[in-house]
């Protein structure tokens, strides 16, 4: 029994010896275990038991498996547009514009399909900037328009362009741009105008004019199918006007004439033609209305030389085809007729006429007659009888072959063409000889050196050209005939090419270089 209890003990010892002897070992390993770290919390992996004399294993925590957080893409740079429709009060509406600066959205015309002018523009943030509204003049309006996205690099909050700095933006070397089309709800200007005979007293009707804006009514005489010369014009009011009566000089209209509204842009009741007082346009077009007119017969002529047995007709109004005819002058009335040149219905111009020249006298009578068979020569009197006018025969124009020679000139600015010559214009010469036409510069008060000259035929010259140094230009010039008697295309004014004189001066005429409008 006692070897028994005594054998018990030896093993209670041993075992206890042995339980402390491995955890003593657990202790020494769990000092160099690793930290890991899950959701940003540290914990460290050790765990011994004691208990019956058992060491429990670590459990590895597991690793969290890294991942990259999306990161949002931003919106390409756009502009969000939609066709809509444009009323009188000219608001655009524009969904959404994305723009990769603080800039402007700025609304184009689209012509022929390129940009036209600039109709309107509102500054825009960086990034979104959604249910934009502008206000464009809707006259100007064109049915598609353009927007595009512009830099704001100048002064902050001013649109500087295109005299500045702010030019279209760029993304990925494109411009930002759309387009949209417009439906137009507009009170559109609008003439009516008929066919007319205008009197001697120039007066012309407009059955009516409608006006969305105060404005002007202007007639042009036409030139390919464009309105050309400014004949008159009339201010109206906003709203419909009937039978709007005006005035032109009636002489220089042309067969067809066009009626044009103008907006008063500029000083109120001041016509500014060419500058503030813009047409007014209708979906993009100008508001004109063109009509045929008829004038009285009409004969506007020069005095001049004859020739080689022709003379020259400034103008001549026939309404219809017809005949232009020459009579000498029989005491002070129209004689026999010495010659004649065919007119083509309207406007002639330089109308060159054959006279018989043995039977010319110095007075010659203009008449107009009809051209009662096209095609055939004038055959008077059998045919083509004399024109008469709110039934009654006009009195012919006369005019004089023997005028003497003389010219006209008008002050005019001297052409900055940063070279050595520049061009001026004398507008007439009329010369019964060959001659020269010379431009020469002042010396107090007198005609000076010559700066330039040219030489012309006998007869009627018109818009002579001469090249002269502007640097030797004074502020008054002079423009002085000489006689071309030497050699023709050598100009020798100290020898045999004097001036041509009348009443025993010189032919010669100041003028005035004016400055050039900027």
């Amino acid at each position: 029994m006692k070897k028994l209890i005594k054998l018990i003990a030896i093993y209670w010892w041993l075992g206890l010896f042995l339980g402390i002897a491995v955890a003593c070992a657990n202790e020494g390993a769990a000092t160099s275990s690793p930290t890991l770290v899950a959701d940003g919390v540290a914990e460290t992996a050790t765990s011994a038991a004691l208990g019956a004399g058992v060491a429990t294993a670590p459990t590895d925590t597991p690793r969290p498996t890294a991942t990259d957080t999306p990161v949002p893409t931003p919106a390409a740079p756009h502009i969000s547009a939609s066709g809509q429709t444009l009323t009188d009060e000219g608001v655009l509406a524009i969904a959404s514009v994305v723009s990769p600066e603080d800039g402007w959205l700025v609304v184009y015309a689209m012509r022929d399909g390129q940009l036209g002018d600039v109709l309107g523009f509102t500054a825009v943030s960086t990034g979104l900037n959604q249910n934009l509204a502008l206000t464009i003049d809707p006259q100007l309006a064109t049915p598609n328009l353009v927007t595009l996205l512009h830099a704001d690099v100048g002064e902050a909050g001013e649109f500087e362009f295109p005299d500045g700095p702010d030019e279209p933006l760029l993304w990925e070397s494109a411009q930002i741009a759309t387009t949209f089309a417009l439906e137009f709800q507009l009170s559109k200007p609008v003439i009516e105008v008929s066919e007319q005979a205008i009197g001697e007293d120039g007066v012309l009707q407009i059955d009516s004019v409608l006006l969305p804006q105060d404005g002007w009514l202007a007639i042009h005489t036409e030139a390919n199918g464009r309105p050309a010369t400014l004949l008159g014009v009339v201010p109206l009011t906003a709203g419909l006007h009937e039978d709007v009566m005006l005035t032109i000089p009636w002489r220089q209209g042309t067969p067809t004439l066009v009626a044009a509204l103008y907006a008063d842009g500029g000083k109120p009741l001041h016509f500014e033609y060419e500058a503030e007082d813009e047409p007014l346009l209708a979906e993009g077009d100008p508001v004109e209305a063109a009509f045929s007119a008829t004038y009285p017969p009409d004969i506007f002529v020069l005095d001049q030389p004859l020739i080689d047995s022709m003379f020259e007709v400034e103008r001549v109004i026939s309404n219809g085809p017809g005949w232009l005819v020459a009579y000498f002058d029989d005491d002070g009335e129209p004689g026999l007729i010495i010659g004649s040149a065919p007119l083509a219905d309207g406007l002639n111009e330089r109308v060159m006429v054959e006279v018989l020249e043995t039977a010319a006298t110095s007075i010659l009578h203009l008449r107009l007659h009809e051209d009662s068979e096209p095609g055939d020569d004038f055959d008077f009197p059998r045919v083509d009888q004399p024109i008469l006018y709110e039934e009654r025969l006009p009195n012919t124009v006369t005019f004089s072959l023997t005028p003497g020679n003389y010219l006209v000139i008008e002050d005019q600015p001297l052409p900055d063409t940063g070279t050595a010559s520049a061009v001026l214009t004398v507008d007439l010469v009329v010369v019964d000889v060959p001659s020269w036409v010379a431009i020469e510069a002042d010396d107090d008060g007198e005609r000076g050196e010559v700066l330039g000259f040219t030489a012309v035929s006998p007869g009627v010259n018109h818009d002579i050209a001469i090249s002269i140094d502007p640097t030797l230009a004074t502020e008054t010039l002079y423009v002085t005939l000489y006689l071309n008697a030497g050699e023709p295309d050598e100009f020798d004014p100290d020898g045999a090419d004097v001036p041509l004189q009348r009443n025993r001066s010189p032919i010669s005429v100041p003028f005035f270089l004016l400055e050039e409008e900027p």
